[in-house]
């Protein structure tokens, strides 16, 4: 199994996701949606090449969509390299830039 690793911009997604759960959802589906975000990024460490190449942001970037958001994601080696998790709605591209 691979291992994870989360950028800085993919952490702080993580967080900009859990306050606007929380605030918009309660404190217990927020809690719920970040454990299903944490199961979704493992499921990434067992399967890295299952999710869909994105030559449109980079060579090596690959997403793969999870409820109402979309992780993207490189792989190197052994290692899977969360680069940003964003609500479908978001622009990928113009984060990418």
């Amino acid at each position: 199994m691979a291992r994870v690793k989360l950028s800085a911009a993919a952490r702080h997604d993580i967080e900009a996701i859990d306050k606007y759960g929380s605030a918009r959802f309660g404190n217990d589906v927020a809690a719920e949606y970040a454990r299903s975000i944490a199961k979704a990024l493992l499921l990434l460490a067992q399967y890295p090449l299952g999710g869909r190449a994105r030559p449109e942001l980079h060579a090596t970037t690959r997403s793969r969509t999870h409820r109402s958001h979309v992780i993207y994601y490189r792989v190197s080696g052994d290692t899977v390299f969360i680069q940003r998790i964003l609500h479908h709605s978001q622009d990928a591209l113009a984060r990418f830039t």
